[in-house]
């Protein structure tokens, strides 16, 4: 497997950052497992809840089977639906880190907490005047929350929207998300966990809507962040 290159320092708001629009402000360390992963699979066809398993290599030891269970549900382009992880080549992220042992010691075989960002980083279609207007709602009860007003405001409310119109007029495609599969969850037990995948690593087999809830691309509303999809 490739190892992931540092992807967010060219986006407005890495997952996990605290006050939207300025970057690089991440409030957690985060457990990144992503090279000890052997496989995996989530399901996210109830609503409001992701299930599933994953796998990790251990330097040394058997591998560890993980179960997960969080509250909260995928992104639009794999909303309602089943994905699969693979690693053809799984190691031991303590290796490149000049580390004894396993990274994954200390990490818990029972991962409960909530979805973070789940995206197998699909668009879902081009940028609309809709999808635009929807995502500004998104941002001004973003800023309310953070108390953000004013020139500030204002100053955020013309970049966005400029930027938008921008994707419009191109018809870029829409990601709800990122334009690459990544995984993140919150677990009562190890915090933050972030795996950063290539799109040959995750499939999706799962065709089944939610039961119930179910939202329109660009909805899936962070009421604590600015929203700002991504084009490539």
């Amino acid at each position: 497997m490739q190892t992931p290159k540092s992807r967010y320092n060219h986006i407005a708001h890495p997952p996990g950052q605290v006050d939207p629009g300025k970057p690089f402000l991440i409030i957690t360390m985060a457990w990144r497992p992503y090279s000890n992963l052997i496989s995996g699979e989530l399901d996210n066809r109830t609503s409001g809840k992701v299930i599933g398993w994953m796998q990790f290599f251990r330097r040394g030891r058997r591998p560890l089977r993980v179960k997960l269970t969080l509250a909260g549900d995928f992104h639009d382009d794999i909303r309602g639906k089943v994905i699969r992880l693979t690693n053809p080549s799984p190691s031991d992220r303590n290796s490149s880190l000049d580390r004894k042992g396993t990274y994954m010691d200390g990490f818990s075989a029972l991962q409960c907490g909530n979805v973070g960002d789940i995206t197998a980083g699909l668009a879902v279609g081009k940028w609309t005047e809709e999808i635009a207007r929807k995502l500004m709602e998104q941002n001004e009860r973003a800023w309310d929350r953070l108390g953000i007003h004013g020139s500030e405001r204002e100053s955020r409310r013309r970049d966005y929207v400029e930027r938008y119109q921008q994707y419009v007029v191109a018809a870029e495609p829409f990601y709800p998300c990122l334009p690459y599969p990544l995984i993140e969850w919150y677990s009562s037990a190890n915090g933050r966990v972030v795996l950063e995948l290539d799109s040959s690593q995750v499939t999706v087999v799962g065709q089944a809507a939610l039961k119930s809830g179910e939202q329109s691309p660009g909805s899936r509303d962070r009421t604590d962040r600015e929203a700002h999809p991504h084009t490539r």
